[in-house]
Order: structure tokens, then C-alpha cells, then sequence
């Protein structure tokens, strides 16, 4: 998905340098991503930058998209991340200058690598139904990684981690004994939490201690020691946790987003994540020159084409984690 708040860092403050357990409860940001859509915005936040290499988290729907063209992201381009597409409802058309054409589906999830550059599009299909409801995650890649080749996955089923009470769907990791076969290049976690019966919904799940964590429900509540984060807000839950007891409401579907906190600090302008302002400038100028590091969506049927947008007047400067 295309990113339209170009300084996606403008109003982010410095995350806390110190983490162990925590409890942090904040809400998204409503961000528009088309003259027709908004979004929630969990990640990048004035409230916290990151979580592990997750850099971006933004939640869409439920939106009624009967007689509709639903989603309609025109080819754009990525450097330096991981996109990660988890469906609740709907599907989504992916095609990249690689060739692909995978069809997203509720619990399969999609990574799309961007690596040195990556041009992609995403539609509703014709025939979609009448309801999109998703997340769209990025994970920043580290050094040995960003500059590596492009790729798309479109993975089996997610398994499932079932203990009484609870149900977690594993898209990217491990949880517990349950292995979701996708692979973040940093240790990652993102699973889907839902209660295992209307009336079972509390119970534990085994978290790994070097990992810090965030809960973002997309539907319903979660309940944590006490506290309750529902639809439109995230929990964090810092590091050092072996273990998550938690209680969900009826109709709860929470994501469980997890990682070793990433240490090295990132420029992140528009859809890109370099590590300078003159390798944003680089890139904005191939995109926009059509020259070839990103390719094109050659068999996307239309002519558009999302234009990188201008640069600020200021210059952008990477920032960490925590500075």
C-alpha cells in the first residue's frame, strides 16, 4: 500500500530508552490514503516509532465496498522494507514488476521484499465481496538486507497455536511450539489472537523474552492486567515478557506484533526506508525518471502510475528506535 503522508516521521517523538515490562496505551492516528479512504495509523506514531523491525502498521476497515472498485492502489514503488498484507475480510489483487499476480486472501499471508526496489499495485478484484477489512504492515530491512533482490511470498494457512481460551493465528515467526514457515530477516512475530468460543476467551500464550510487543485489535478488545485496548488504539507491552495473559471480547481479532528491537537508525520518507536524505533523493528521482531499479507493474491494466511527491525543504535525518 502506498504511503501519501510523505514525512511519515514528522510528529514522532523519541521513543523511551529504557524497556521492561510495560503497559502504554495510545490511540491510532486517522490518516487518509485516497480522496475516498482512511486509515488507522498504529505505527509510525508520535507514541512509538517502532516495535522490533515493524516500522509501519496501518488498519483498514470493515468498509462497505458492495458496488464499489474497493481498494485501488495504483503501481508504486518500495526500497529497504518487507510489506506483510493480513486480511480479516475481502481480498486483494497484488501485481509487482516482478511478474506476480497473487490474489491475498483472508489467512495467507502476503510479504512482498522490496530489498534495492520494487514496484507494485493492489486492487480489489472484479467480483470482490462486499466487505475490506486488513492490515498493512511494514518491517524495515537491516544493512546485510536492504540492498538484496526483490521477492513475493504469498504463504499457505497460517497455522494455528490453540490453548484453552484462546486461538492465534501465526503469520510471520514462532509462538510457542508453532512454527508460521514466514520468516522476518530480524527475529519477527505477527500473529492474530481470537478467542477460542464466545464464552472461552481468557488465557495465556508464551511470548519470547528478548522480543518486545504491541497489541493493535482489529475488531473487539483485548484486556491486559487490568487494562482494555480496543479497535483504534494499541497497547504496548515492552520486553522481557514470557508469557501474555490476556482476555478477549466475543468478537475480538488482535494482532500480536512482536521482534528484537531494531537498533540501527532509518530515514523513512513517502514508501521508502534508506538510511540517508541523498539515497531517498536518489531513489524519488528514479522512480519519478522511470529509470529501471524499481521496474514497472507491466501487466497492470491501466496507465497510472503513483509519482514520488516532493522532497522537503529540510533535510531528512535518520532517527532510531529511541533517537
Amino acid at each position: 500500500m502506498s504511503n501519501p503522508e510523505v514525512n511519515v516521521y514528522a510528529d514522532c517523538t523519541d521513543d523511551p530508552a529504557a524497556h521492561g515490562h510495560e503497559l502504554h496505551l495510545y490511540d491510532a492516528i486517522q490518516a487518509r490514503i485516497s480522496p475516498r479512504n482512511e486509515v488507522l495509523r498504529l505505527l509510525p506514531h508520535k507514541e512509538r516509532r517502532m516495535v522490533g523491525a515493524w516500522c509501519f502498521a496501518d488498519v483498514y476497515g470493515p468498509v462497505d465496498v458492495a458496488g464499489h472498485e474497493g481498494m485501488s492502489v495504483a503501481p508504486h514503488p518500495h526500497m529497504g522494507l518487507q510489506t506483510v498484507s493480513w486480511l480479516v475480510q475481502g481480498t486483494v489483487l497484488h501485481r509487482d514488476s516482478l511478474g506476480t499476480t497473487a490474489l491475498v486472501e483472508p489467512g495467507r499471508v502476503g510479504i512482498m521484499t522490496a530489498g534495492h526496489g520494487i514496484a507494485h499495485s493492489e486492487n480489489s478484484p472484479p467480483g470482490h465481496g462486499p466487505v475490506l477489512h486488513g492490515a498493512q504492515l511494514w518491517v524495515a530491512l537491516p544493512e546485510a538486507a536492504r540492498n538484496g533482490p526483490r521477492a513475493f511470498d504469498l504463504h499457505e494457512p497460517a497455522p494455528a497455536l490453540e490453548v484453552p481460551g484462546l486461538r492465534a493465528r501465526v503469520f510471520v515467526g514462532r509462538l510457542g511450539d508453532v512454527d508460521s514457515g514466514a520468516r522476518g530477516v530480524t527475529p519477527l512475530l505477527g500473529a492474530e489472537l481470537a478467542p477460542e468460543s464466545p464464552q472461552r476467551r481468557t488465557g495465556s500464550v508464551p511470548l519470547d523474552p528478548a522480543y518486545e510487543h504491541v497489541l493493535i485489535p482489529l475488531a473487539g478488545w483485548a484486556a491486559v492486567e487490568g487494562v482494555t485496548v480496543k479497535a483504534g488504539q494499541a497497547l504496548y507491552l515492552g520486553i522481557r515478557r514470557s508469557g501474555l495473559a490476556i482476555e478477549l471480547s466475543p468478537d475480538a481479532r488482535v494482532l500480536l506484533l512482536g521482534g528484537t528491537p531494531f537498533e540501527e537508525e532509518i530515514v523513512m520518507w513517502w514508501n521508502f526506508v534508506g538510511r540517508s536524505h541523498e539515497e531517498i533523493e536518489q531513489a524519488r528521482a528514479q522512480w519519478n525518471g522511470k529509470q529501471d531499479r524499481f521496474g514497472e507493474v507491466s501487466h497492470y491494466p491501466g496507465p497510472e502510475r503513483l509519482a514520488a511527491p516532493e522532497l522537503p525543504n529540510v533535510r531528512l535525518r535518520p532517527r532510531g528506535r529511541v533517537h
